[in-house]
């Protein structure tokens, strides 16, 4: 619901700013869905059970398990009866990371899988060794004390509760100054309501800080701004004391950390974290790869901010992490398909799985038709 009702709000904001600007090369630019679309859907889902089975059908079974991604993320045991045959179905998911904050680690299903559809994100590299807590400290530093400020574009589920924690931890170790802190995302408002309510998923470090009583809040960090409404979020622009802004979305392919962007880049005093993977193609990218000018609103901005990369905040599992959770099956699926990677990642996981593993695996192409238990 949280999802679709925010795509739909941005999709909605995007049109109109396009309309207003007449920078789209459409002759009306249109939301693909509105949020009066939503609701006629969310009518159309049923819930499941966290960590038991569900019946979809006497033919389809489910079960799910912690995939440690990001809240609720889950990997799928999906048993299919039919015919005298039964043909069980492991679906990953985005497999998160081992020993992180906040969440439990990933769980792998216990199944002796027919078939295995797997993630294959960062199947060709791990993640910046080092220790995120300290390297975030030093750049809050370091920005402040040339009186900048920081932009983190974050994906609004997982990403900016991380940084809500880490920053929480250094203020409370007195590392880094208390300094504004605006989130500005009701999407990530909306998701870190649900971060604290949902402890089933917190990692015992998590619950320890929550203390026995679990009133204890270590998101919450001591200057913190809220920022729901478009001119809450605007007049952040009048901010000119070092401040840290997180704002969605992550990969800088939408949402209100665009004009965080437009005011912020240009200034040398200023930085911008990337803390998650950047697809092909988006403005996360281009900054990550050095771009001079990133295109924002139909103008050319250009990036004299420090862009500092933060792997080590990314909430997919890195290729050793990736091998971990394909070792906790009991037995090697008879069949392996790597999806949600880029060419290259799929392939060198496929490689790493049969050198590490023995496994055979095919990385999935677009309209293949498989036999299931072939």
């Amino acid at each position: 619901e949280i999802l679709l009702k925010d795509s739909a709000h941005l999709q909605e904001e995007g049109a109109e700013h396009a309309k207003r600007k007449k920078y789209n090369r459409q002759e009306e630019a249109q939301a693909l869905y509105t949020p009066e679309d939503v609701d006629p859907v969310l009518k159309l889902l049923k819930t499941m059970p966290r960590s038991s089975g569900f019946d979809i059908s006497p033919e389809f079974h489910v079960e799910s398990f912690d995939a440690g991604h990001i809240l609720g993320s889950s990997s799928l045991e999906l048993t299919i009866r039919e015919g005298g045959k039964k043909i069980v179905v492991v679906f990953s998911g985005d497999i998160g990371r081992y020993s992180q904050a906040i969440l439990k680690d990933p769980t792998t299903p216990p199944s002796n899988a027919d078939v295995l559809i797997c993630e294959s994100t960062y199947g060709d590299r791990e993640h910046q060794a080092g220790d995120p807590e300290e390297q975030l400290a030093q750049i809050v530093n370091r920005v402040v004390k040339r009186g900048g400020s920081i932009v983190i574009p974050a994906f609004a589920i997982g990403r900016t509760q991380t940084f809500m924690y880490y920053l929480r931890r250094l203020e409370d170790q007195q590392r880094i100054p208390r300094i504004p802190v605006y989130v500005d995302s009701p999407m990530a408002l909306s998701a870190t309501d649900l971060y604290i309510k949902h402890k089933e998923d917190h990692d015992l470090e998590f619950v320890r800080e929550e203390g026995s009583d679990g009133k204890g809040d270590p998101l919450n960090v001591h200057e913190f701004h809220l920022t729901r409404t478009a001119e809450e979020s605007k007049a952040i622009n009048n901010v000119k004391i070092p401040c840290i802004i997180i704002s969605a979305s992550g990969m800088v392919s939408g949402g209100r950390v665009l004009h965080h962007l437009v005011q912020r880049l240009p200034d040398a005093k200023n930085a911008v974290i990337l803390a998650g993977f950047q697809a092909e193609g988006t403005r996360g990218r281009a900054l990550q790869e050095g771009a001079k000018t990133l295109n924002l609103f139909g103008q050319a901005v250009p990036v004299c901010a420090e862009i500092v990369e933060m792997g080590q905040f990314s909430a997919h599992a890195g290729k050793s992490e990736l091998l971990r959770w394909l070792s906790g099956f009991p037995a090697p699926p008879k069949q392996s398909y790597l999806t949600h990677g880029e060419p290259a990642a799929a392939q060198a996981l496929q490689a790493a799985i049969q050198q590490k593993a023995g496994w055979k695996s095919a990385v999935a192409r677009y309209l293949d038709t498989v036999a299931l238990g072939a």
